[in-house]
């Protein structure tokens, strides 16, 4: 057994030949893609994280809005609720004063009946006594006949 120089020399030889071409043609081209590919995964994180930012931006102002909205909306009914009692107390107390002005007029006017009810049959009263005795005269004419 012997060595051959020669061979062993064209071994190395080749050897780095092929590890030149695997480098150039090989690796290389795979490290600048997955260079490339970690660089875009980076990136679609980054760009996440900055849209997660904006969502988290954006519900916070949307919570603030609807508090104040909220707030807002609460006033105007607390607004709506005293105006509303106002009126009603307007309209309660035009209703009770149109209410006593009808009573008084309506008393009135019963008074006013009641005194001329009175006259009429202060009026009639002679002729209503004639007729009653008229009647009971008769009445008793007409027991006695019986």
């Amino acid at each position: 057994m012997s060595i051959n120089v020669s061979e062993v020399i064209w071994t190395i030889v080749c050897f780095f030949a092929l590890l030149f071409v695997l480098k150039k043609f090989l690796f290389d081209p795979l490290v600048r893609f997955m260079e490339a590919r970690q660089a875009s995964i980076d990136e679609g994180h980054e760009k996440a994280r900055q849209a997660q930012q904006k969502k988290d931006e954006s519900d916070a102002a949307l919570r603030e809005s609807w508090n104040e909205r909220s707030q807002e909306a609460k006033q105007l009914l607390a607004e709506g609720k005293a105006a509303d009692d106002k009126e009603r107390t307007w309209v309660l107390a035009n209703a009770q004063t149109e209410v006593d002005q009808a009573l008084q007029e309506a008393q009135g006017r019963i008074a006013r009946e009641r005194e001329q009810a009175q006259a009429e049959a202060g009026e009639q009263m002679p002729q209503l006594v004639s007729a009653l005795a008229q009647q009971l005269l008769s009445g008793d004419a007409g027991r006695e006949e019986q």
